[in-house]
């Protein structure tokens, strides 16, 4: 399976490449706007391994919750990839990219995004199944109900982690993907709080 997936919903955006098991990631510079620079680091990744966009079974994408911007601009560039090539858009949410690499601990996972002023966004995951669906919460409360065993990671834990592209082609090669996806947000936007 040839996946290539997105990850823009936080200030370092990162693309991946999966290939039959194998996965390949970049990294980008906090300093360029995601618009400017993840679709030139996708096909540079590609480039790497001798691929195009049109090679790939299925693109992958982080749908959120995170930067709205950040979030708009993966599943715009997922999906208009997969409209373009004819190729299903696998869907995975940054909550589960973070816990992903815990996934095989014997133990409840916290993922966590800091949305600012003592809010954020959590769920807990275990073994790779969500125990508690994400949420947007205020995460003292949130956090002082997990149990004492539960590791927690994310923009709003002290590893102050944020999810990666290759936690999203990880999960998504074991999912079927549609046509087109879209974002997945558990508050409304600053501007539209201020409209109501």
């Amino acid at each position: 399976m040839k996946l290539l997936g997105f990850e823009t919903t936080d200030v370092i955006a990162s693309v991946a490449l999966y290939l039959d098991g194998v996965c390949d990631e970049m990294l980008l510079s906090a300093e360029k706007r995601h618009a400017e620079s993840v679709l030139p680091a996708a096909e540079e990744l590609l480039r790497r391994h001798g691929l195009k966009t049109s090679d790939m079974d299925a693109f992958a994408v982080d749908v959120g919750p995170g930067s709205f911007t950040g979030v708009r601009i993966g599943v715009c560039l997922a999906n208009a990839l997969g409209l373009a090539h004819g190729k299903p858009v696998i869907a995975v949410n940054s909550l589960e990219t973070l816990a992903q690499p815990f996934q095989n601990e014997n133990a409840p996972v916290c993922a966590l995004i800091d949305a600012r002023n003592g809010n954020g966004y959590g769920a807990v995951y275990w073994g790779g199944e969500c125990l508690v669906p994400p949420a947007a919460c205020e995460l003292e409360p949130f956090t002082a109900a997990l149990s004492e065993d539960c590791r927690i990671t994310g923009t709003a834990a002290e590893d102050r982690a944020m999810p990666r592209a290759s936690s999203v082609v990880l999960i998504a090669s074991g999912r079927q993907g549609e046509k087109q996806v879209s974002p997945l947000y558990l508050k409304l936007s600053q501007a539209e709080r201020m409209r109501l």
